[in-house]
């Protein structure tokens, strides 16, 4: 921040220490403030063939006119309209001037910060004026700011505009100004955001100037990310629809000087999720006033936190059902464990360990029976199909029905504990979402057993089979499509950990009800962090109920341009945060991952390129792939989210078409040697990707007639079955210099061959030749030679 730059709250504080005559503040962005990206997203909304651009040359060429004819460049709306009498006749551009004034009406609110100036000045007899550089007379402009507040008529006692001057504050509209007002220069008290107009030319008049700064550099930068993702978004954003900007006001008052990661994500990520969803539990409870309230944990965590600090003296339970609790409570008769069969296992794979023990979890099997099972499953070589039959066997299905039963009575014991629940009463669970899967689960149980009625409240509702009839979402399948749904839900784990309590997780409740937890939390500092965070976004909340951030439409587009920003387009402020957490996958396998790996994700860019994490096909075992991107350029990231958004997808072969030939013997002692020339892709940082089949046991890649210097970065085997699947990286096996591979005809420094010789070569020669396997060699190209 410039040290000639102020937030309001020190300008005010100058204001209350000077003894002045005048106080003059700037109109837009310093008292008038509009909820949109940029002033110039008003004019999508002109309509009649108008558009921005449209809009922005009809005032340039009035000013270049009004420049050529009396040598001054300030226009009115009637001037610019003019320009456009061969699409309106003047009755038009009249309404379209109205029309226009309309739109900055319905786009605008006043900066209570500066209103609040106003009314102090006014307490204390001082003079009132605006200065503005603007297109607007000041009729106009009084009109606007009257539109807002029905005091303005008595706070402002002169309004100052460029377009009836004839010249800006930049030319001579202050010694107009001074010459009017017959006060010293000093005696004027000025405040604006234009560094030049408001600050620099005034204070060269003597005039007490402050250059407000609307927002820090830091949230500068995070409201044009914002935009970016919104445009994503919406593709009609910045063509018929302006991008919306509701918290602006709040990041100006409150987001000042030093930012810290944890306010950066607080305030503009999870508090204004949380404010708009906040006020959408209400506007569902209000429809159905005796419907009770309960906040899912962990995730419902911050919702629950959120709520309350909008309504205080609101009734709500914090329920401790985790997805493993709902699942063991769930099995009811043998057709419920069937269809969960169904839906767990993969009749074309073959079952891991990890999927076994998590099965064997949910079904809550006796330890002697998970053993005797797996003892079955092994030598069956881990069939889905044996599984499938093992675990519907009688004597399974009656153990797991019985202890599913004496589960479900506990989990009511714990609702009930909380709630009190009566026949005939409504319970809305509370959670971001996306299937529901507590509520699909339960639901129907709960509502047998208790006589009541279950509904779902989310922040984001996935399509599911009547999902209308039972269920509500800030962002639902009926104003967002799927792939919409997907884009938000895809890598929604980051977003997740800011609503998470981070407590141990409920896999079991005692007789009364009590949560039985499990795991461990948060290393303390990591939690400290997110703790402090947490209550950044609480701050935010509360500052923009006190500031009225309209509770309108664009609220739930809002809420997803900042989920998906801080997704695909995270600021290095916020990605240094998600590098220190795990994510805690909590279906009862105690897995966790790694948020962000940026090494790894570099390593496995050069391995096979954006195209494999682009491709709609390809899958990956990495948590948040999106902000791994964004560290290594923007334009990977949003490559992601446009293969997401719009359901892109492309041939793995043409991702990249950058190529390099290399020229590769296969050796067989038995037959002639054949030579053929391979292609290897272009991958990331420079980097190419060969792969080569293992036909023979002896493989010699020519290298030194192509390339002089080279980097080294990976040899190794993959499975034909794994090329190009989700899991090739997985079976990538490494091959060991000196003992598969050899390199000769060159010095080696490190991973560093240089000064190849053109008969030079890698020689390939795995211990174990595997003829269904393929070589895959990464390498980067540091000097070529020329043919």
């Amino acid at each position: 921040m410039s040290p000639s730059s102020s937030s309001f709250a020190c300008i005010e504080k100058a204001f209350q220490n000077r003894d002045v005559k005048v106080l003059s503040l700037d109109c837009f962005d310093t008292l008038y403030w509009r909820n949109v990206s940029r002033p110039f997203d008003i004019f999508t909304r002109l309509g009649h063939g108008l558009c921005p651009t449209a809009r922005s040359r009809a005032e340039a060429s009035a000013r270049n006119k009004k420049k050529l004819t009396s040598g001054i460049d300030e226009v009115t709306l009637a001037d610019i309209y003019a320009e456009l009498s061969d699409q309106f006749d003047p009755e038009q551009q009249r309404q379209m001037i109205e029309h226009e004034l309309s739109l900055e009406k319905e786009n605008g609110f006043l900066f209570p910060p500066a209103l609040a100036l106003l009314r102090q000045a006014k307490a204390r007899g001082i003079r009132t004026i605006v200065v503005s550089d603007t297109y607007l007379t000041a009729a106009e402009l009084g009109r606007l700011l009257a539109t807002h507040c029905e005091e303005i008529p008595h706070l402002i006692d002169h309004i100052y505009c460029s377009s009836e001057s004839g010249h800006g504050k930049t030319a001579t509209l202050w010694p107009v100004i001074l010459q009017r007002e017959q006060v010293n220069p000093q005696d004027i008290f000025h405040v604006g955001d234009n560094l030049h107009a408001d600050y620099l030319k005034p204070a060269g008049f003597g005039i007490t100037a402050h250059h407000f700064l609307q927002n820090a550099p830091l949230i500068k930068q995070t409201l044009e990310q914002n935009a970016v993702a919104a445009k994503m978004l919406f593709p009609l954003y910045g063509a018929t629809a302006p991008v919306p900007s509701l918290f602006h006001a709040c990041y100006s008052i409150a987001l000042r000087d030093q930012i810290s990661s944890e306010q950066l994500t607080g305030w503009t990520v999870l508090g204004p999720v949380l404010y708009a969803f906040a006020r959408f539990i209400r506007q569902q409870r209000d429809r159905q006033p005796a419907t009770r309230l309960g906040f899912l944990m962990r995730d419902g965590y911050m919702l629950r936190e959120a709520y309350h600090a909008l309504y205080p003296d609101a009734q709500s339970a914090a329920l401790h059902i985790s997805r493993l609790t709902a699942i063991r409570s769930s099995f009811t008769c043998r057709q419920r464990i069937d269809d969960y069969l169904v839906k767990t296992l993969k009749a074309t794979e073959k079952v891991s360990q990890a999927g076994f023990a998590m099965i064997a979890r949910h079904l809550m099997l006796s330890e002697p029976r998970r053993k005797k099972i797996a003892s079955l499953l092994k030598k069956h070589h881990y069939a889905s199909d044996q599984l499938f039959k093992l675990l519907l066997t009688r004597e399974v299905v009656q153990e797991t029905l019985a202890r599913s039963a004496a589960c479900r009575l506990r989990l009511i014991a714990h609702l009930q504990s909380h709630l009190q629940l009566q026949a005939g009463d409504t319970l809305m669970l509370v959670d971001l979402g996306y299937t529901g899967t507590a509520q699909n689960l339960l639901g129907p149980l709960l509502e047998e057993a208790l006589e009541i009625k279950v509904r779902g409240c989310y922040v984001i509702a996935a399509w599911t089979p009547g999902w209308q009839q039972n269920r509500a979402g800030l962002i639902n399948p009926d104003i967002a499509d799927y792939r919409f749904i997907r884009t938000l839900t895809n890598y929604i784990a980051a977003f997740e950990m800011l609503c998470s309590s981070h407590t141990v997780s409920v896999v079991d409740y005692r007789e009364d009800g009590e949560p039985i937890g499990e795991g461990q939390s948060l290393p303390e500092n990591r939690l400290l962090s997110i703790q402090a965070l947490q209550r950044e976004a609480i701050a935010c909340v509360r500052l923009a109920d006190e500031l009225a951030v309209p509770c309108s439409v664009a609220l739930w587009e809002l809420a997803a341009i900042s989920i998906v920003r801080y997704i695909y387009l995270p600021l290095a402020e916020e990605t240094a945060i998600l590098e220190r957490l795990t994510f805690d996958i909590n279906m009862g396998t105690g897995s966790t991952r790694k948020l962000v790996d940026l090494p790894e994700a570099v390593s496995y860019l050069r391995q096979y390129g954006i195209a494999r994490l682009t491709h709609d096909e390809s899958g990956t075992s990495r948590t948040n792939t999106p902000a791994e991107l964004r560290s290594c350029g923007i334009e990977y990231s949003l490559s992601l989210l446009a293969a997401s958004r719009y359901a892109l997808s492309w041939s793995l072969s043409q991702g990249m078409q950058r190529q390099q030939a290399l020229e590769v013997v296969f050796v067989n002692q038995e037959q002639p040697a054949v030579i053929e020339t391979l292609s290897a892709t272009s991958t990331f940082d420079g980097f190419f990707s060969l792969y080569i089949p293992l036909v023979t046991p002896e493989i010699a890649v020519l290298t030194g007639k192509t390339l002089r210097d080279f980097e080294l970065f990976r040899v190794g085997l993959i499975p034909q079955q794994a090329l190009h699947q989700k899991y090739e990286q997985q079976s990538f096996q490494p091959l060991e210099k000196d003992k598969h591979f050899f390199i000769d005809g060159a010095t080696q420094v490190n991973n560093l061959v240089v000064d190849m010789q053109d008969e030079g070569f890698i020689y390939l020669r795995p211990a174990e030749p595997q003829m269904k396997s393929l070589i895959q060699l990464i390498y980067r190209p540091i000097q070529e030679k020329s043919h």
